[in-house]
């Protein structure tokens, strides 16, 4: 059974889940409601388990300073925390006696031994396959990336396999204003443009010329969220949030039966990728995609 309750609404002692909420975003959403199905379908045995399948889910967006003590004491005296978002997190960053499972929280940093994340990284090989099978026609793709910001990735992506992809140009850049001259080096030489998430690329100004670069050159860019698909970006490699819930479930599940610790990790990759169009975009640059790579479709409405 799912309980939606707000604080206060039930004694502390009740609480075995709660589902703490940053606000009502759509990926916050999703993943809820991925969540909220995985974790009906689990069983809870043995003797650190929480007593069902119950969960109280707390809005933080709506609560009232009046609540917010109340609201502390609940979540001291629950079993299991899941908190989406980076305000839920940093609501309950403090906590060091419950268990806390948290994703889509990009800013996490090092957190105390109860807390266990999903992270918002798609390992580069699993974001190449995906391209590969997306775009079946791209031979070679262009990077701009800052050493210090991407230097690792940029390591591990050289190491990957990569399919159908020969080529993977990536050219320094140390700050917005060497944009430009970097993207004049990949003209003639790159079939798609792989975008990285730097806050110095994904800046409106320089986010602007990507495009002006792709339209111009008939390059398609490829992103890492579906946000940019709106802005212009022909394809988007991302994970899928609803499954990202449904992991977070199992991993909360584990902690209940078997305690902090053992085979859990700190921190764990998405399990899934999920592949987003825009064909608009790809007509218009004259790129194939195949309908086998593509997960979904993006719409002006933003349905899927």
């Amino acid at each position: 059974m799912v309980l939606l309750l707000l604080a206060g609404s039930a004694p502390a002692w009740a609480l075995d889940c709660v589902l703490l909420q940053s606000s009502a975003l759509k990926p916050y959403e999703e993943a809820r409601q991925g969540f909220e199905k995985a974790w009906l379908s689990q069983h809870f045995l043995g003797p650190k388990s929480i007593s069902g399948n119950s969960v109280t889910q707390v809005l933080l967006s709506e609560q009232q300073a009046a609540n917010i003590f109340s609201l502390k004491k609940q979540l001291q005296a629950a079993r299991l925390v899941v908190a989406i978002g980076d305000q839920a997190l940093e609501f309950v960053k403090e906590m060091r006696e419950v268990p806390v499972v948290y994703l889509l929280a990009p800013s996490a940093t090092t957190l105390a031994k109860n807390f266990i994340g999903i992270e918002m990284r798609i390992q580069p090989s699993r974001q190449l396959a995906a391209i590969n099978k997306a775009l079946p026609k791209v031979r070679s793709i262009g990077v701009l990336y800052n050493p210090s910001q991407s230097g690792q990735w940029v390591q591990e992506a050289l190491l990957s396999p990569v399919g159908s992809v020969q080529t993977l140009l990536f050219k320094k850049f140390d700050s917005q204003t060497n944009v430009p001259g970097a993207l004049q080096e990949l003209v003639g030489k790159v079939d798609a443009y792989w975008l990285l998430p730097d806050p110095q690329l994904t800046a409106p100004q320089v986010l602007g010329t990507l495009l002006e670069f792709s339209m111009k050159n008939r390059v398609p860019i490829i992103s890492f969220s579906e946000k940019y698909l709106a802005q212009g970006a022909a394809v988007a490699v991302t994970f899928d949030t609803i499954d990202m819930g449904a992991q977070a479930a199992e991993l909360g599940a584990q902690v209940s039966r078997d305690g902090l610790g053992g085979d859990i990790p700190a921190l764990t990759p998405p399990r899934k990728v999920r592949v987003v169009s825009n064909p608009t975009v790809l007509e218009r640059l004259g790129v194939p995609s195949a309908p086998p790579g593509i997960d979904a479709t993006y719409t002006p409405e933003g349905g899927r």
